[in-house]
């Protein structure tokens, strides 16, 4: 099977020199770019193995944590099928992890791959003066080679799994571009800043972050060897082999589970399973039966899906500036959660418009208006709950301080409690004309503007969650009891204003469900 594989691989890759004269000459621009950024990659290593001892760190850590990231989530935005899907095979009933076997081993064969295989030499050769760490980034060159490989293919598969549909890669291009933008300032103030000590300053401190990271354990490892500390180079080189473990298995997890999933059909759309979906999930209720549409939508529409997507983005874009004028990165740590909950709370403050006319349904059943609040919010709840959990103690972790857990958990809370309240009332009271179901995500509906809605649910979320802010900003000055207060005063108010949200948008809904229905078919 591996044979197999391997053999597909090859003539998939012949066959896309015999495309035609456009399609060709992209290939040949993007073979050009790829081999020149290679070449300066190379030349800015051989630099470094010349520079000062600070300089050669700081320099490695920050290159190559940028080629690990890039290499692994540039396939994640690439536009077209993945050559490479699991669900492909399924049809042939070969042997599923002989198949997980040849795809791996399939991704080895390609140009990006000998590129970053000739990066991964040029970084291990820069060491080689050095006779501490020269087998340190020996070994750690294969480390990133592989790990680069198998996180790439884990992107694309999983790319291929949720980013099914044309708006979905067109909103990939469109993060692909944000991401972009916000990374101009950063690299305008790397070409402007020249010597100045502050940039040196700022720059060692985001190496010093990224040496102890996942994209960064490998590259750091001879950084330590060759300034005397073997135990903390074997240590970061044990952590990226780690790492390494850690997406092999996610990637041999995800394609047995893609070979169970339907082939794809010819024309990019996915395949039905079969049942009933989220509804053999959720209990036959009211609330279940709308919980179960709505995880439907959540996991399905590419609306649903892009908004999704953009939340991370957005925390990203929120954290650069601050960053670029040089605020403590450990202080940084602590923005991005608290966005993306106010994000998340806030994409339901026009879901019923995103109905169109399966709202027929809820109001031809006579559905009452609390079921109908209350099942649209689950999925939230459902993503929002574990997001906070996982992503609170990482913060705490960042920020250095593990007393500032509680007042990371009270303002996540409140924040994402009080925007799915205020969104329920709103998207029930001020409808707007939203995307049609299964149109690009950015098509434009032909109506009047949404602006009200829109900025009493993400305004007021603020607004209502400032007393939570003002409890977590005494904990992070003084300390003492504030940060048990601020948990505290989080979930209180938090739930309050969700309590008040689902009951106040239930009544709306129940007295105005006709004219709710007639808005959405006419938008």
């Amino acid at each position: 099977m591996v044979a197999l594989v391997l053999r597909l691989r090859l003539a998939q890759l012949s066959n896309g020199l015999r495309r035609g004269g456009v399609q060709l000459l992209g290939l040949v621009v993007l073979l050009a770019f790829g081999v020149a950024l290679t070449g300066y990659l190379l030349d800015a290593f051989g630099a470094l193995a010349s520079a000062s001892a600070a300089d050669a760190a700081t320099g490695t850590v920050l290159i190559g944590s940028v080629v690990t990231l890039g290499f692994v989530l540039v396939p994640l935005l690439l536009p077209g099928d993945d050559p490479l899907d699991a669900r492909s095979f399924t049809p042939l009933g070969r042997p599923r992890a002989g198949v997980v076997w040849g795809l791996a081993l399939a991704a080895v064969i390609g140009v990006p791959t000998i590129l970053l295989i000739v990066v991964a030499a040029g970084f291990a050769h820069s060491w080689a003066w050095n006779p501490d760490a020269a087998p340190i980034a020996s070994l750690a060159a294969v480390l990133i080679v592989l790990t680069g490989v198998l996180g790439a293919r884990l992107a694309r598969s999983f790319g291929a799994v949720v980013l099914m549909t044309r708006g979905l890669r067109e909103a990939a291009g469109i993060v692909l571009l944000l991401v972009l933008l916000a990374a101009t300032p950063f690299v305008l103030m790397l070409l402007l800043g020249g010597d100045d000590p502050q940039l040196q300053s700022r720059l060692g401190e985001w190496a010093a972050g990224l040496s102890d990271s996942p994209l960064g354990f490998a590259w750091a490892a001879p950084v330590a060897a060759a300034a005397g500390d073997s135990d903390v180079a074997w240590q970061r080189l044990g952590m990226a082999a780690l790492v390494l473990g850690v997406v092999a298995v996610a990637w041999h997890l995800l394609a047995l589970r893609m070979q169970r999933m339907p082939a794809p059909r010819l024309d990019g759309s996915p395949a039905r399973e079969a049942g009933l979906g989220w509804f053999d999930v959720m209990p036959a209720t009211l609330v279940g039966a709308i919980a179960g549409r709505s995880f439907s939508y959540w996991m399905r529409d590419g609306r649903y899906k892009f908004a999704l997507a953009v939340i991370p983005v957005v925390a990203v874009l929120v954290v650069v500036p601050f960053a670029v004028v040089g605020v403590w990165w450990q202080n940084l740590a602590l923005i991005p959660l608290p966005v993306m909950c106010l994000f998340l709370g806030w994409l339901l403050h026009n879901d019923l418009a995103h109905d169109n006319t399966a709202l027929w349904l809820h109001v031809a059943a006579d559905t009452p208006g609390w079921a109908d609040r209350i099942g649209r919010i689950v999925p939230v709840l459902v993503l929002g709950v574990p997001m906070i959990a996982v992503f609170a103690p990482l913060s705490a972790w960042g920020y250095g301080d593990w007393s500032v857990l509680p007042s990371v958990f009270g303002v996540s809370v409140c924040v994402l409690l009080s925007g799915i309240g205020i969104s329920s009332y709103t998207s029930a009271r001020m409808p707007y004309a939203a995307v049609r179901p299964g149109a690009s995500p950015f098509s434009q509906p032909q109506s009047s503007s949404g602006s009200s809605g829109q900025a009493v649910a993400f305004f007021g979320t603020i607004v209502v969650s400032l007393p939570v802010l003002w409890l977590a900003g005494l904990g992070l000055a003084e300390g003492g009891d504030w940060p048990m207060l601020t948990l505290l005063g989080g979930l209180v108010l938090g739930l309050l204003v969700l309590l008040l949200g689902v009951w106040a948008g239930g009544r709306v809904f129940t007295r105005q469900a006709p004219e709710l229905l007639a808005f959405t078919l006419r938008n």
